[in-house]
């Protein structure tokens, strides 16, 4: 039998062997996946009396007392999320909040995080408008700086507070912001890891 022709049967069964053996892990996966859905929904609602909430620091964050209509809106905003009950659920699937904490909680929680995801907006938009059109990067460098020690992962929010470093001539501040990128989850983690390292090597 010619060699080629054996190659084509030798690569037929391969395929094969291979398409078998990724059905057999994709019907694996499906029923695990399909399992833990199963489980959350039907998960018992769990005591919250020990989670730990996120509260807004006002010491540190630099209020203005007479702001222009722009800026009194991004603080109104701020000071409504203060009252409200604030969580960072950025690494947990809503499968995984069902099984932590109970299907019956899971709207609450899911409202708590929302809550920290608008503030963390609201803070980039806000530190964004000192930094850009009031042109005050002591302000936004606070900004900043608070939204990032609570666990922001907003690319603007990283690269706008390095700027500012740069322009302190402090660049021995951008390693740290790095490094604490580098320690999340997020998604955006390698993208504004590649845009700090760059402003620090054109300093």
């Amino acid at each position: 039998m010619p060699a080629f022709f054996i190659c084509i049967i030798v690569f037929v069964i391969w395929f094969h062997v291979k398409s078998n053996q990724e059905n057999k892990s994709k019907d694996t996966w499906d029923k695990d996946f399909w399992q833990r859905e199963h489980d959350a929904d039907f998960s018992r609602k769990k005591d919250l009396s020990d989670i730990e909430y996120i509260s807004i620091d006002t010491e540190k964050l630099p209020f203005n007392q007479s702001p222009d209509d722009e800026e009194k809106e991004f603080q109104d905003k701020i000071n409504k999320l203060i009252s409200c009950k604030l969580l960072n659920l950025s690494t947990m699937s809503n499968t995984d909040i069902k099984l932590e904490y109970g299907r019956a909680n899971f709207d609450y929680l899911s409202e708590c995080d929302q809550n920290f995801l608008v503030l963390l907006r609201t803070l980039n938009q806000w530190g964004s408008y000192i930094y850009n059109t009031l042109h005050d990067e002591k302000r936004a460098r606070r900004v900043f700086e608070y939204s990032i020690e609570i666990g922001s992962d907003i690319s603007e929010t990283y690269i706008t507070l390095a700027k500012i470093y740069i322009n302190s001539n402090e660049p021995e501040k951008i390693q740290p912001l790095i490094d604490t990128i580098q320690k999340t989850d997020s998604f955006m983690k390698e993208s504004i890891t590649s845009h700090l390292v760059k402003l620090l090597n054109e300093y």
